[in-house]
Parts: C-alpha cells; structure tokens; sequence
C-alpha cells in the first residue's frame, strides 16, 4: 500500500469520525448564556415577531382539559381547569445551533418574549385572560416557539334541563386574542388528538366528556376560535335515587282502587301515599335544577302525580260517601248510574204507595252504595293506571330516546 492510499484512508476515516465528534458536542452554560445576551435579552414582549411588521402571525392552539370541576345548572356555568398549547413562529429569534454548541432550545423570559393575549370571551365573572399566573415558554432555534399557559376557569353555558335526568348539554368556550386585531394575529385550532374521556385527568362524578370540536368565527375586529364542549348526565345515580321512587309512588297509589271500602283504610291509604310523595317531592326539589329558561320533564311528571294523588283523595271521599249513603231515602241519582254503566234490576225494584195524583212514584231502584263503589273502583283503577303507564312510558322514551341519539 502506497502513501498516497494509506492517506486516503485516514482522511476518509478521521473527517467523518471528527464530524461525529463536533455534533456530539452538548452545548455549555456559557453557550446559553451567550445566546441569551445576543438574541433573547435583545427582544421585546411589545413587538410582533415577524421582520414585517404588516405580515401576520398565524398563532395555534390546542386545548387540553385536566379536569371538569362543576356543571351549575342554576347559575349555568361550568368550571374547570385546563392547560394549552399555544404555537407561533418568532422570526426575531432565530439562530444557528451550531455556533451556540449545537443548542437547539431555549426557556426565555416572559418580559423578553411576544405572546398572544388569549381571553375567553363568555367567562361567567369577567373578560377571563388566559395564563396570567402561569406562564411557560419555550423557543427552537427555527423560529418555532411555544406558550403553554394552565389555569382554572369558568365560563357561561346556557343549560336545558328538559331531558333532565337524561339530559346531554352542549357548551362552549370562545377564545381570541383581544390585544391584537385580526390583521395582526391570525387565532386557529391545532386538534392533535381525537377528545376522549380519559383526556381529562379526573373524571367527573356527574357529568362525562363525549365530545369536543373546535370551530373558528370571524367577528368584525378578532378571530375567535370556539371549542365545543358536549356533556351528557351520568343517570345511573338519580334514577336509582330519584326517579325510580316516584315511578313507585305513582303506580302504588293507583291501588287504593283496588282496597275493600269495608276494611276502612281507603282513605288513610290514599292520604299517606298523598303525604309521602309530597314530603318526598318535597326532598329532591333540592336535587333538581331550578331554572326558568327551561322546565324539566320530570318536574312536570311528578307534578301531575301530585295532581293525580289529589284526585284519588276525592274520589276516595265521594266513594265513601257512596257506600254510607242511605239509597231508601236519598236515591242514587240517574245519571251517576248512566255514568257508571251501572244496569237496574227491575226483579229487585220496590215501589211503595205515595200519593201524587194518579201516580205511584218509585222511592228506590234497587240499587246500593256498595253496588256503586264496587263498580266506581273498577273503573277508576283501570282508567288511572293506563293513565299513569302512558305518562311514564311517554316521560322514559322521551328522556331514553335524546340520550341515544347523542
């Protein structure tokens, strides 16, 4: 082998083996202190970050939900707390890593840095900005820069309660940047991730996360990018605890009709399934949500099986009287008995002698008050328990059916 070859072959070993070498290079604390000094202390967080200053900033974002605090049907709101990712180019801090010992990445100051002013625009107390108490930035030498600002917020949502508690709502959360105009700042949505449940750190006990999408508006001085939020009732509890309760009720208080008028506890019956509902009624009020906007529908369920019990107490009354009614001197009016469909035994009729004129008038058709309660009970059991079953089937399928289709 030649000199020359034997050249060769150091040369084509040692340059790439140097190379190698150099790039592996870590950058020192002097490097970074030296990038500091010449390029990040330099900026300003009252100057847009492009070399024209006509051009636009397209900033990005991404919404991440940590946990989803509350849902306030009454003040309608929802608090949470949320972290960002926030995305822009900044053209005046660009460098060549290979002249700061290969350091690709910085952590400026927040004095020394331009950043979107984000604020959520429909915050339940104030004009809400984002990431006042919290901020973190980080800049890679193309210019690539991220904020990623966390907080908790809580923000208007218009609730309906109509399907409650088989209701799904549908929220929003409207940010822009309200320093800069939309000829300055260009406001999108970075979705990087299909929105899952299991996106947000804690779950939470009521409600669940079952979509998210983002949209972007144009209003006449900002852009606004508007993150929807579609939240749907975890049932299970409430109908355990609530619903179910006065589905029993109703039901249970059909069969006073159904209880002999001889065994005297008709009416104590009908008035403590009266009394009990009413107190229980009265005690998941507090559970419900009490809005004017919207009636729940199972407020107006309960409220007709208040109505209905009332009606039962009457009728138990007037059955009743009925039964202790004296047919031989206070006879049982005609038009009850067409009513009732109640049919007269003409074999069992008595007619004793009053004089009117040429006439003999009946005083009784043989008919008793037991004869009437007996029939008014048959009637009023099945009449007032298809009721009830079409209330509560109609009440179910409407709450069952708006949760499936969501």
């Amino acid at each position: 082998m030649t000199f020359s070859s034997i050249r060769l072959v150091l040369v084509a070993v040692l340059v790439p083996l140097s190379i190698s070498i150099q790039s592996s290079e870590a950058a020192t604390a002097g490097d970074v202190a030296r990038l500091f000094q010449e390029k990040v202390m330099n900026g300003s967080s009252k100057i847009r970050p492009v070399i024209n200053q006509s051009h636009i900033v397209d900033v990005e974002m991404t919404l991440h939900i940590v946990s989803l605090l509350d849902v306030n049907e009454v003040q309608q709101s929802v608090e949470a707390t949320i972290w960002m990712q926030v995305y822009w180019k900044n053209e005046l801090l660009v460098w060549n890593p290979n002249a700061y010992g290969n350091l690709t990445r910085v952590y400026p100051p927040e004095t020394n840095m331009w950043k979107p002013d984000l604020a959520i625009s429909n915050g339940y107390d104030e004009l809400t900005p984002v990431g006042l108490d919290f901020v973190l930035l980080q800049s890679n030498h193309d210019g690539e820069t991220e904020w990623n600002p966390g907080q908790k917020i809580s923000f208007l949502c218009k609730i309906d309660v109509s399907k409650f508690p088989f209701d799904t709502q549908t929220c929003h959360m409207d940010f822009f940047n309200w320093a800069g105009k939309k000829e300055e700042t260009s406001l999108n949505y970075r979705e990087t991730t299909k929105m899952k449940e299991s996106e947000a750190g804690y779950a939470n006990s009521e409600w669940k996360i079952i979509e998210r999408r983002a949209e972007k508006q144009h209003n006449a001085s900002h852009e606004t990018v508007r993150v929807i939020l579609v939240l749907q009732r975890k049932s299970i509890s409430l109908v355990l605890t609530v619903l179910l309760p006065v589905i029993l009720l109703a039901f249970l208080n059909v069969f006073v009709f159904l209880l002999p008028t001889e065994s005297g506890e008709k009416l104590s019956f009908s008035v403590t399934v009266l009394l009990s509902q009413a107190v229980f009624l009265s005690f998941i009020s507090g559970l419900m949500p009490q809005t004017s906007d919207s009636i729940s529908g199972l407020s107006i369920y309960i409220s007709a099986q208040l109505i209905l019990s009332a009606i039962y107490v009457l009728l138990t009354c007037f059955n009743l009287s009925m039964y202790h009614r004296d047919t031989n001197s206070r006879p049982i009016p005609p038009w009850l008995m067409k009513i009732l469909c109640v049919r007269v035994d003409s074999g069992h009729s008595v007619y004793p002698l009053k004089e009117n004129g040429d006439k003999l008038v009946s005083m009784t058709d043989g008919v008793t008050g037991s004869d009437i309660c007996l029939r008014l009970d048959r009637i009023c059991f099945w009449v007032f328990l298809i009721v009830v079953f079409l209330m509560t089937a109609l009440f179910l399928s409407d709450g069952l059916s708006a949760q499936i289709n969501t």
